[in-house]
């Protein structure tokens, strides 16, 4: 019987579990290199997306952040994502104003290709703190007091 403990997020065995990596298909790499020369706008920000990623290869971020990231507008943004779609490196879904990029594992990955196969979705999010409401900027905001003398 098999004993080792098997990570929840990664569904990896405790003791063969992989140092935190992306890797890139080398089949399908070429495709990233042609993306690279002919939209690097578009490369940029897939290579955005895979730096930002977590171990499921999805990440949860909203326009006017990567507006904010990218200095371009929003029209620019989603034309470049439209090329990263329409070249089957990303996936979009929707979770109401927001998006989640799938990057497609068959081009680059965080975990071994064993698990490639698995179909969970979970993601990262990337927050803009200028996005967030009063309170929670509040909550968040750090406020550092001195006192005279010291």
């Amino acid at each position: 019987m098999d004993e080792q403990n098997t990570d929840q997020e990664s569904n990896e065995k405790e003791n063969k579990k992989s140092a935190p990596f992306f890797a890139w298909n080398k089949q399908n790499y070429k495709a990233k290199v042609q993306l690279a020369r002919q939209e690097p706008v578009a490369n940029s920000i897939l290579e955005f997306f895979v730096s930002e990623m977590d171990g499921t290869n999805a990440l949860c971020i909203s326009m006017s952040t990567l507006e904010k990231l990218f200095n371009l507008k929003r029209k620019t943004i989603s034309k470049h994502i439209q090329i990263l779609v329409e070249r089957n490196f990303v996936e979009i879904f929707k979770i109401g104003n927001m998006n989640a990029y799938a990057i497609n594992a068959f081009v680059v990955f965080t975990q071994g290709d064993s698990n490639l196969w698995k179909a969970k979705f979970k993601a990262s999010m990337y927050l803009d703190f200028d996005e967030q409401t009063d309170m929670i900027k509040q909550q968040y905001s750090k406020t550092v007091t001195t006192k005279k003398g010291r």
